[in-house]
């Protein structure tokens, strides 16, 4: 299967076509063609004319994929000049009819439709890894949002109940570029123990996170990292939030997607690991990337 992958140049929208092509790949041989998209004038100028772009490759596609608003219109052009089947990733910008098949989000609200596949979250590139070893841990810090109070005391707080019960597991903890600058500090006057170690965003890389994602088998998440959220669920890995109010009167639509998480026993919280620490937690298999793909393979061949 020849695919083109659009690129705009965002790394968000890049994890999400990553994500999707990674799945296919595991079901079918893929060859992955990388176009950067053309301009808007350029772009109607090809389809007026006729004229295939110089920055399309010469090997027709099976499948265009892309993601972000700068896509849209180089996809669709892709198709009418030279064949295949469109999937855009998030809400499109032209008319759904325009596209073989919509990956949206539940919170984009994309009117129901034969071509709209709704998926939990976005999609992302971290692999899925079965029966990981719970002994691994992981604690992902976000910090201020317009979603949740943010409460360093009270975070680390709840990571010292789990590492002093969990004394067997060996725990990794990073932050994020939102954590407030006192938090390693006051994490590291509070908790002493030898099986934490503590390493800052700024020491870590993409690559990192992977290794990381890849062998941990639970995964604490504070809940306003809603996309690390559902990266540590794309992992395969038990995905616990720890305890935080959220800010806003009305809930948002970021609150909510977690709390419906949470509802369907994809995710757990502190509450009800302090509840009983030493019971098991049963989750949910999450694995959005392979479903979509298994529904791009019915669907579009």
């Amino acid at each position: 299967m020849i695919i083109w992958k659009f690129k705009d140049g965002k790394p968000g929208h890049e994890n999400q076509t990553t994500g999707l092509i990674s799945a296919l790949s595991n079901v079918q041989d893929v060859q992955v063609l990388e176009v950067p998209v053309i301009g808007k004038l350029h772009a109607l100028a090809a389809l007026l004319l006729r004229k295939i772009p110089s920055a399309f490759p010469p090997q027709k596609p099976d499948l265009i994929i892309g993601a972000g608003r700068r896509t849209h219109l180089p996809m669709v052009v892709a198709k009418s000049l030279c064949g295949g089947k469109t999937v855009v990733l998030m809400r499109p910008s032209l008319p759904d009819t325009f596209f073989d098949l919509i990956v949206a989000p539940e919170h984009d609200d994309v009117s129901p439709s034969a071509n709209v596949v709704e998926v939990k979250g976005v999609l992302n590139a971290v692999p899925f890894v079965d029966s990981k070893d719970i002994n691994n841990g992981l604690f992902l810090i976000g910090g201020r949002s317009s979603h949740y109070t943010w409460d360093s005391e009270a975070i680390i707080n709840q990571i010292s109940q789990i590492v002093e019960h969990d004394k067997d597991v060996v725990w990794v903890l990073t932050t994020s570029r939102r954590t407030p600058q006192e938090f390693i500090q006051l994490l590291l006057d509070h908790i002493t123990s030898d099986n934490l170690a503590v390493v800052p965003f700024e020491e870590t890389n993409h690559n990192w996170m992977l290794e990381q994602f890849n062998s941990a088998g639970q995964i604490w998440v504070s809940p306003d990292s809603v996309s690390m959220v559902y990266e540590a669920l794309s992992s395969g890995a038990t995905v616990r939030v720890f305890s935080m109010d959220s800010l806003q009167n009305n809930v948002s639509r970021v609150v909510k997607g977690l709390n419906d998480l949470i509802e369907q026993s994809f995710v757990s919280t502190f509450e009800k690991w302090k509840s009983d620490p030493s019971k098991p937690n049963t989750t949910t298999t999450f694995n959005e990337s392979a479903r979509v793909a298994q529904i791009v393979m019915e669907q579009l061949s």
